[in-house]
């Protein structure tokens, strides 16, 4: 259990960590739709490499993201205490 005065500075490295590991996929997100029209001109397989980028792209960076996440919040709690031993 992590202990009192422990938490504030638990929280304070959890949400910086959080926000941190979001802003690339929001950054993807925002970037990706303004440069649609310029990489659909160009076509991966045939198809074009927008629409390639919106489907494979994204999901990808979505999984990395998570992953990032769920390592760096383990090693903060393994940091602060607060890790579960299972």
């Amino acid at each position: 259990m992590i202990e009192w005065s422990e938490r504030k500075a638990y929280w304070r490295n959890t949400k910086v960590q959080m926000l941190t590991s979001l802003l690339p996929l929001l950054l993807v997100l925002v970037v990706l739709p303004l440069y649609a029209d310029v990489l659909n001109d160009m076509r991966i397989l045939g198809i074009p490499l927008g629409y390639f980028l919106a489907c494979h792209g994204l999901l990808l960076i979505a999984f990395v993201t998570i992953a990032v996440f769920v390592n760096r919040q383990d090693a903060i709690d393994h940091w602060h205490g607060a890790h579960e031993d299972i």
